[in-house]
């Protein structure tokens, strides 16, 4: 065991949470890695403090250099512990009536000193003195105290005590708005000090207390003048026991009652007439006495009381310090505190703030009390010897320090004894017994030298002689006074034992097993860059641990061998400095699976020495890689609004486009509700209503009733495919259906009736038939009710939580992508800056921004959004979306590949049918299966219905409030998956009417009745547009065409036309894009007669009639700058049309069509409208209706010649 003082290896704790675990305390500092200390000899906690002593030095010192430690989430202080104060001794038993001169004449006589040598400042009570000396005493204490100890002072016996450092000072003569906050920065400023304060207490308006960190603040902020707000401040040192006393009310003096609670209460009745509720009551568990006064005395006691409840009893206290703990110990285990208590019952006596203190209503009697406690204590012997560190430090241990006490008490010596440095002080009743206890003392510590090989040597060192000595018992070591031995203390008549099983220890072969616990990325860095180190470690076996629960390096072998590879591997370790860096790049994490990215970490490691591990979320590819598909599919799990919100749809008779799907109705059932519900009807002589009453059912909005708590809207008028057909619509009163039937299924309808009738049928049963049929008539309706309820609610909760789990794991896959963490290992920190530096310069460097504009992406839809979030997921990606132009951002080649995918979105979106036009055009609605009434979807249906159906799908998946639905166009039928039941769908046209008046202002608002034409500006985004289009199709003549200007054109009757042929196409058209932009080259004198009457079929033939006798249109404009299309004028100007062509269906034309060939499926003859070169890759369109197109822009070019 170290030799080091008892103070060097002390540390104070202060700060301690509440209720802290010891344990706990003891494991943070013990821990060199998190605290700085080291093994632990003992921990003593008081209250919010604690304190510590190591086994050696050097971990007290490293711990108090840290400062401030964190455990159980609270930031703890440290600081040395309170030694003697050198400058301050307390004279105490001085007689309160002692002369001041006196007093001052008596301590320069007994301690030799000069007026100006000292200070003499009393206790309130003027029972002790502190002697403040200006300089550190130099004179031995001992001395001092025996001498004083043989002279009485005015006739008392008084003592020298020495006291403990103080950490706090006493300030007087404040400004009276001084605030603690003042003081504080005032004594943390340089003026003050420059001293740590903990904190500051405002005892009264011109008094503070001021407490620091350190306890060598105190002396430093004493030497100094101080004034504050312009103000001299008194400064003195606080000590509890120099402060003025508190007057205890009555009720807190009953807080500590005597162990006789009884016999206090009648003294105090005697004595002074106390309130009644204010007796002090005896603590729970304290027995009474069993002599209780007479009741007529109780009586006259209550009376007296009663008389007079005015009068309050003054409490005198006083404190006696002590600030010598033994004495303290003497105190409690001396029958004098009993004595005391039996002698002066109506007082309080209890033990705290470091001494005693005394409160009662009699002043005199209090001095008697305080006059024969200080003398106990003044009366206390002392026996002192001197002995070796070492040995103090083994008589301070806790079990030998028991175990002589408990040998001193069998000996008939009741002395106790304390060790402080290199002294034992031990004390008794009487000197006598004190200077026995001492000589015995010194008699019981022996010691034995254990020689030691060579090899030996190191094995204590170890952790296992630690824990042996710990086993062991009574037993120490010291500094060997020769080599190769060791110096055992133990306590007399145990040697022998001790010794040989020492000896059996050191002669014992030990192996050790060791695991040191580090991340899987530290241990990579090990086994990677410390090879070296732990080849050289050849006497042990180290294993490496890459398990989930236990990762590290296993170390076995020879304790000796085990614990240096252990420290020196602990040592590398906990030099291992790490750091999580984050990526947060579009497609960061896609670039991780490329061969490049690789490369680049790999380069990282070699060349900073370093080990890098990756956490991050898998970039997985698009399922679908056709971004409209899965976009679609994406739109499919949003939730739709069935009907229309305010239930005002009209009603649609059934015609010759509605097919019934479902087979022959069950006659029987029907005929039987319908007899059912005619019986219902005919009862009102029994006070029901008639049916008239209830016409008004008929226009009841199903889909807003009130309480359709257990069946939803869609469920009112579909069947189930398998069972058989229901009954007839008939109108219910819903005041007579249970709660929760509104809006069920016919076929419910029907079984409810049924049990409805059986209840009202019930006059005319017996007794015994009645309980019957209506025991069956609430037994089918709590069925039926039960298994839907059931059907519905479990299919609703799976599709709406596959719905949120889809969003959720996409918008997890568009996260996941942008997002990486680096978890770097270095064995230098400035390793991990260079490493975030050159990594984020690397991907940055291969970050690219690209940009595409187009007018018609301010018309985009929630169905074209989802495509641009399909774009971001299929290529990892950022798309960001402002006014019109769309700017993708990520790694060059996914951006180069996303760029694709977007040009395809902006063709879609500018042929793309509006959802304005389809709610003008077309309607889709579903039939009752029973009156085939037609009842309209909501406009948000409509719209996706149509989209669907002319994508050309055959199902479609739906969610309908919250309902999985298929729609199935073959069929033409609409399934609920989770009731299983269908119900009949179809398209209705819709008349045409004025599909001109709402022509966007934005688009036309320079329309006129006459045809004119409006030169663009070059610098407008329309003009940029127009020609962007024009050069992407121009191909091999990109840098052969020049376009000298564009003018857009304005005819408002062409347009009307346009606009009601478009309405007319939209109806019938099954292709996805129905318009198209579409060039038309033509001659210089024919541009005329174009922007006034249109473009004419007559004029057909001129340059080509090749897939019919029509109008031609190309899609690329390559194809209309040819001389044989647009023949240039004699000043070389060509004259060419962007148009907005009707393409809608279309087939293969031949030279002999003169119109578009009739549709082979249908029972309706309707046309094409229009034919092309090729259906799979067309590359010009034939019209033959002149208001098919409307010629929007004339683009006047000439062709250049180099």
């Amino acid at each position: 065991m170290s030799g080091n003082k008892p103070e060097g290896r002390t540390v104070e704790v202060l700060e301690l949470p509440e209720n802290v675990d010891e344990e706990l305390l003891s494991l943070y500092f013990e821990n060199r890695r998190r605290s700085g200390g080291g093994p632990l000899e003992s921990v003593e906690i008081k209250q919010n403090r604690a304190v510590l002593c190591f086994e050696d030095a050097e971990a007290a010192a490293r711990v108090l250099s840290k400062r401030h430690h964190v455990v159980h989430n609270s930031e703890l202080s440290v600081r040395k512990p309170p030694s003697k104060d050198q400058s301050r001794l307390l004279l105490r038993g001085v007689s309160p009536y002692t002369s001041t001169e006196m007093i001052e004449l008596y301590v320069e006589n007994m301690m030799d000193l000069n007026v100006t040598d000292y200070a003499l400042i009393p206790s309130p009570e003027k029972d002790f003195i502190l002697i403040h000396l200006s300089q550190p005493l130099s004179k031995d204490f001992q001395t001092l105290k025996t001498r004083i100890s043989k002279r009485n002072l005015d006739g008392s016996e008084v003592t020298l005590e020495q006291i403990e450092q103080t950490d706090s000072v006493l300030l007087e003569n404040m400004h009276p708005g001084t605030s603690p906050d003042l003081l504080t920065l005032y004594f943390e400023g340089e003026r003050g000090g420059n001293q740590r304060v903990k904190e500051v207490t405002m005892l009264s308006e011109g008094t503070a207390k001021v407490t620091f960190e350190y306890y060598e603040s105190v002396d430093l902020v004493l030497r100094l003048q101080h004034k504050v707000n312009d103000t001299e401040l008194v400064v003195k040192a606080y000590f509890d026991f120099l402060q003025p006393a508190t007057q205890d009310s009555v009720a807190e003096s009953q807080d500590v009652t005597d162990t006789d609670s009884v016999e206090v209460e009648n003294m105090e009745m005697q004595t002074s007439p106390l309130p009644v509720d204010s007796e002090p009551s005896s603590p729970a568990g304290t027995p009474h006495s069993s002599q209780e006064p007479p009741a007529a005395s109780v009586v006259e006691v209550e009376e007296a009381v009663m008389e007079d409840q005015t009068v309050e009893i003054e409490i005198h206290s006083c404190h006696i310090p002590v600030t010598d703990r033994i004495k303290l110990a003497w105190y409690q285990k001396n029958s004098i505190q009993q004595d005391v208590r039996k002698a002066h019952p109506s007082f309080s006596i209890q033990i705290k703030d470091d001494g005693v203190h005394v409160s009662g209503p009699n002043k005199l009697e209090l001095e008697q009390i305080k006059h024969s406690i200080s003398g106990f204590f003044g009366s206390i012997a002392e026996s002192r010897f001197t002995i070796s560190q070492e040995v103090a430090l083994f008589l301070e241990r806790e079990d030998v320090k028991n175990h002589l006490l408990q040998a001193l008490t069998q000996r008939g010596l009741p002395a106790l004894f304390v060790v402080s440095d290199s002294t034992v002080s031990v004390t008794s009743l009487s000197q006598k017994v004190a200077d026995q206890a001492s000589t015995f003392l010194k008699s019981q510590v022996c010691e034995f030298s254990v020689p030691l090989e060579s090899e030996q040597e190191a094995l204590l060192c170890c952790k296992e002689w630690s824990d042996f000595l710990q086993t062991l018992g009574f037993t120490s070591t010291k500094s060997p006074q020769r080599p190769s031995s060791i110096d055992v203390l133990t306590l007399k008549g145990m040697e022998n034992d001790k010794q040989a099983a020492i000896v059996l220890f050191l002669t014992t072969p030990i192996e050790r097993e060791a695991l040191l616990i580090m991340e899987p990325g530290m241990l990579k860095y090990v086994q990677i860059h410390c090879h070296q180190l732990l080849a050289d470690m050849d006497q042990v076996s180290i294993f490496p641990l890459e398990g989930e629960e236990n990762c590290g390096l296993k170390i076995h072998g020879q304790a000796v061998a085990c614990q240096m590879a252990e420290e020196v591997l602990q040592g590398v370790v906990s030099s291992i400095c790490t750091r999580i860096i984050t990526v947060n790049v579009p497609g960061v994490t896609r670039f991780l699976d490329e061969k490049e990215c690789r490369s680049i970490l790999n380069e990282m490691e070699t060349k900073f020495q370093v080990f890098i591990s990756l956490k991050y979320v898998p970039w997985e590819p698009l399922p679908h890689q056709d971004i409209f598909e899965s976009a679609w599919k994406m739109l499919s799990q949003k939730n739709i609004q069935k009907g229309c919100v305010n239930g005002s749809a009209p009603e649609l008779k059934a015609d010759s486009m509605q097919t019934d799907s479902n087979g022959a109705t069950n006659t029987g059932l029907l005929e039987e509700a319908k007899r059912i519900v005619s019986i219902v009807d005919k009862r009102q002589e029994d006070g029901m209503p008639a049916p008239d009453q209830f016409d008004d059912m008929e226009n009841l909005d199903l889909y807003t009733a009130e309480e359709p708590s257990v069946l939803t809207d869609q469920d009112s008028d579909v069947t189930d495919i398998q069972s058989p057909q229901p009954l007839s619509d008939q109108n219910v009163p819903s005041a007579f259906l249970p709660k929760g039937v509104l809006g069920s299924s016919l076929e419910e309808e029907a079984q409810l009736s049924l049990a409805i009738q059986y209840s009202m049928e019930a006059n005319q049963w017996s007794q015994q038939d009645e309980e019957e049929q209506l025991k069956k008539a609430l037994e089918l309706s709590k069925k039926v009710i039960q298994e839907e309820h059931s059907n519905s609610t479990s299919g609703n909760s799976q599709q709406v939580a596959r719905q949120q789990s889809a969003g959720l794991s996409f918008e997890n896959a568009l996260k996941a992508a942008n997002t990486l963490q680096l978890h770097v290992f270095a064995g230098y920190s400035c390793d991990l800056i260079r490493v975030d530096i050159a990594f984020n310069k690397k991907v940055n460097q291969r970050q690219v921004e690209e940009k595409v504009e187009h007018r018609t992406v301010k018309n985009m839809t929630n169905y074209h959004a989802k495509c641009l979030e399909v774009i971001k997921r299929k290529h990892a990606v950022d798309v960001q979306v402002q006014g019109t132009i769309i700017a993708i951002s990520g790694f060059k080649d996914y951006v180069t590949a996303a760029i694709s995918d977007v040009k395809l979105l902006l063709e879609n979106i500018s042929n793309a049918v509006s959802d304005r036009e389809i709610l003008k055009t077309v309607q889709w609605v579903h039939h009752n299966p029973i009156t085939s009434k037609a009842k309209a979807y909501s406009t948000d249906a409509i719209v996706f219905i149509e989209n669907a159906w002319r994508m050309k799908l055959k199902k479609v998946d739906i969610l309908f409030d919250n309902q999985p639905h298929i729609i199935n166009f073959e069929k033409m039928q609409e399934y609920n998956i989770a009731s299983g039941k269908s119900v009949k769908i179809s398209r209705k046209l819709l008349e045409l009417g004025d599909v001109t008046q709402d022509v966007p202002e934005e688009e036309y608002s320079l329309l006129s009745h006459l045809p004119d034409a409006t030169k663009i500006d070059e610098e407008s985004e329309e003009f940029q547009e127009v020609v962007k289009n024009f050069y992407s199709t121009i191909q091999e003549y990109h840098s052969k065409i020049r376009i000298i200007q564009v003018e857009k054109l304005m005819n408002r009757l062409l347009y009307n036309q346009y606009k009601l042929k478009k309405a007319s196409v939209l109806q019938h058209s099954t292709q996805p894009v129905v318009e198209r932009v579409l060039y038309h080259g033509t001659s210089e004198g024919s541009v005329k007669e174009i922007c006034v009457h249109g473009f004419n079929r007559s004029f057909c033939g001129k340059n080509a009639t090749v897939y019919g006798q029509g109008v031609y249109f190309a899609v690329n404009s390559a194809l209309s700058v040819q001389d044989q299309y647009s023949p240039p004028n004699p000043d070389g100007y060509k004259f060419i049309f962007a148009s907005k062509v009707l393409t809608g269906d279309f087939t293969k034309g031949c030279h002999s069509m003169k119109t578009a060939p009739l549709k082979e499926t249908g029972n309706i003859p309707l046309r094409y409208d229009s034919v092309t070169d090729d259906i799979t890759k067309p590359t010009m369109f034939v019209i033959f209706n002149d208001t098919q197109a409307f010629p929007e822009y004339l683009i006047t070019c000439q062709r250049i010649y180099r």
